[in-house]
């Protein structure tokens, strides 16, 4: 008796229900069936990571997979490329596409310095938005709008044009970080904007254009990171009582004037060099780097970079006094032929962080001349609760014998702290800071590993 042929799935079945079938399957655990899923047993949130990185048609298609996958595509990053080919249909599936929207990532990709016309269209995701970044582009006329982002987090805004802002045009009552790059803003507009962040807590201001002036007050931030333009006059910290961190990126611009008012708790300094032409810190005032008067004590700064031509002692002497509990000193050094720093420390007028606080020293473009010598030997037999002493050198003096020979010209046998280490490590110049260590609150020390 022949055998019956085997069964066979019928003709009218659908191929899409005989899909979702395969893919709803599981082998039971240990099975080793070669049919195992185990792409479809990963978490839904590493699904969504490999969603996000497909391109957008096949990210949409994956909703076909299993039953499973359909709801991920909606929920994964959308990695979406507005060009000349979305067109017609495709823009209401992206329109529905789009629907609850949370990150934006707006960049006009044209030749360098074209600014394009931002559709207000686009800012029609406001009400949902968590995360958005504008590039390359100019704000369009808000006068009559008002905009409300209820929920928006994180902002940056690179080479944007905005026009004047009425004081109700943009809302932001949870932005916690925002970043201006190279953005084209008037003073009072930018103060109109910095008033609707109702809970920000980071800001970093680099080389915006069209602000002569900026006076800071608000009872939430925590972090600035600022840079002027050359026509930049004056920065003044006027009233921030949770102020933590105050970071002048770089020492290659004019600052103009830095005023702080009032910063309680203010941690950390830096980079002051002579770009600050004069800084004020209450009535303590610096010019070009050098202490005029130092009648205000801020024993709330822990950690102070500076740049020093030179080095030059005399221009340190008066940050040690202006801040008396520092415990870390970054000094970047700029050479200088003729500085000479001969100084010997007077105990009947002590340096209170050089009693007491200063535990680690670091110190950038170390060549181990006569002037780096002598600045650096001040530290080691004088810094009294002294740890760490860290040298940037250049490669080629990274030798035995030169290492060495620094030991005896810095006097370490006969250093103030007997629990002092010091280190000779390859390195040189300074780069600045990133966004990362303005925005960065968890970071102590945004410099620990930037300077050396």
């Amino acid at each position: 008796m022949d055998a019956l042929p085997p069964p066979s799935w019928p003709a009218h079945a659908p191929k899409k229900r005989m899909f979702e079938r395969a893919g709803d399957q599981e082998s039971p655990p240990g099975s080793g069936s070669i049919g195992l899923d185990l792409i479809g047993a990963l978490p839904d949130a590493v699904l969504c990571t490999i969603i996000s990185l497909l391109p957008t048609k096949n990210g949409a298609r994956t909703q076909a997979v299993a039953r499973r996958w359909r709801p991920l595509w909606r929920s994964a990053p959308l990695n979406l490329v507005a060009d000349r080919d979305l067109s017609g249909n495709k823009r209401k599936r992206v329109a529905y596409a789009l629907t609850d929207l949370q990150e934006l990532h707006l960049d006009y990709d044209g030749e360098e310095y074209m600014i394009f016309p931002l559709p207000l269209s686009a800012l029609r995701f406001a009400p949902t938005l968590g995360v958005t970044s504008f590039s390359c582009c100019s704000f369009p006329d808000l006068s009559t709008q008002f905009l409300n982002f209820p929920h928006l987090k994180q902002l940056s805004m690179y080479m944007v044009t905005i026009s004047d802002l009425p004081a109700p045009s943009l809302h932001f009552p949870l932005l916690k970080q925002l970043t201006m790059r190279g953005v084209t803003i008037s003073g009072e507009a930018l103060h109109s904007m910095l008033s609707r962040c109702l809970s920000l807590e980071s800001l970093l201001l680099d080389f915006n254009i069209g602000i002569a002036r900026i006076c800071i007050s608000s009872p939430t931030l925590r972090s600035i990171s600022f840079l002027g333009t050359f026509f930049f006059k004056e920065l003044v910290i006027e009233d921030t009582p949770c102020l933590e961190r105050l970071l002048p990126p770089t020492p290659d611009h004019c600052m103009g004037t830095v005023r702080v008012i009032r910063a309680p708790k203010l941690q950390v300094f830096g980079l002051v060099s002579k770009g600050i032409s004069k800084l004020h810190i209450g009535t303590t005032v610096f010019q070009e780097m050098i202490a005029i008067s130092v009648t205000t004590a801020m024993r709330t700064v822990k950690v102070l970079v500076i740049e020093s031509v030179g080095p030059n002692f005399d221009a340190v002497i008066g940050f040690l006094k202006c801040f008396p509990c520092l415990e870390r000193l970054y000094v970047i050094s700029r050479q200088c032929n003729e500085m000479k720093n001969v100084l010997k420390y007077d105990p009947l007028d002590p340096i209170e962080c050089l009693e007491l606080h200063l535990k680690r020293v670091a110190l950038e473009n170390y060549f181990g001349n006569m002037a780096d010598v002598d600045f650096a030997k001040f530290f080691v037999l004088n810094a009294k609760v002294l740890e760490q002493m860290n040298f940037a050198v250049p490669t080629c003096h990274r030798n035995d014998k030169w290492r060495s020979d620094q030991h005896k010209l810095l006097q370490v046998d006969n250093r103030a702290s007997s629990d002092a280490r010091f280190e000779f490590t390859s390195g040189y110049g300074y780069n600045g800071i990133d966004d990362k260590h303005t925005h960065d609150l968890s970071m102590a020390d945004p410099f620990e590993r930037t300077v050396l």
